[in-house]
Order: C-alpha cells, then structure tokens, then sequence
C-alpha cells in the first residue's frame, strides 16, 4: 500500500465519522425536541383529564337539580327533599360513628 493510498483511507475515515458527529447532533436535537413534545402532551392530558372530572361533577350536579326542579317545581318539595337527603345522612353519619 502507498503512502497516498493510506492518506486517502485516512482522509474517508475522516469524513465519515466528521458526518456521523454532524448527524449524532442533529438526532440529540430531535430527541430533545420530541422530548419536548412529549412533556407538552402529558400537560395537555392532565389538563385534560382535570377538565373532564369537573365537567363530571357538573354534570351529577345538574342532573341532581333537575330531578328535583322535575319532581317538583315547588320550592317548598325541593326544601323538603333537601332536608330529607341531610336527615339520611345524618342517619348514616351515626351508624359510621357506632
């Protein structure tokens, strides 16, 4: 093997591995972008998922008011249904405490 033969080998190994740090980088930069993506999506889920349990309680809330707005429009009936709800609970607060 010349001495021009081995330069050359030595310059193509040069560039291969002056190109595989170039695309090692620019792989790290996509990595950490997609990384990034994937912290912005698990916030948006969480948000998300926060989101759809008050609407879930809003929407118990709402159903709960309109069977009592249906069983009856007098507010006199939904004092009453109130007061029967709490006295209930009452009743099953004591039985926890025995």
């Amino acid at each position: 093997m010349t001495m021009d033969t081995m330069e050359n080998r030595l310059y193509n190994i040069r560039l291969k591995v002056e190109r595989l740090l170039v695309e090692n980088q620019e792989l790290k930069s996509a990595n950490e972008a997609l990384q990034n993506e994937v912290e912005a999506c698990a916030k948006t889920m969480e948000l998300q998922k926060n989101t759809i349990t008050e609407l879930t309680e809003r929407n118990k809330m709402i159903k709960l008011a309109k069977n009592l707005s249906l069983s009856g429009t007098d507010s006199f009936d939904i004092k009453i249904k109130i007061n029967e709800m709490v006295r209930e609970i009452d009743r099953c607060i004591e039985l926890l405490n025995e």
